[in-house]
């Protein structure tokens, strides 16, 4: 079982990677996408051993599949 619980450093980490993505003009501003993509964050931070850039690259490739704007 994967710990819930992070230090401040690292929920700091983790919102800088949302706050960045969300911004992006290809994001769907949708409350809905929002709040699924902060879980997910969570969730994908929460059992991975890996380095910050490199989780910053998986969820931003997972963001831009799903929760790009539909054109």
């Amino acid at each position: 079982m994967h710990s819930s619980s992070f230090q401040p450093e690292e929920l700091t980490a983790v919102k800088a990677v949302y706050d960045d993505i969300v911004a992006q003009d290809w994001f769907d501003q949708t409350e809905e996408a929002r709040s699924s993509f902060a879980r997910y964050l969570i969730d994908t931070y929460s059992i991975s051993a890996i380095t910050s850039e490199r989780f910053r690259k998986i969820v931003e490739c997972s963001a831009r599949t799903h929760y790009s704007r539909r054109r």
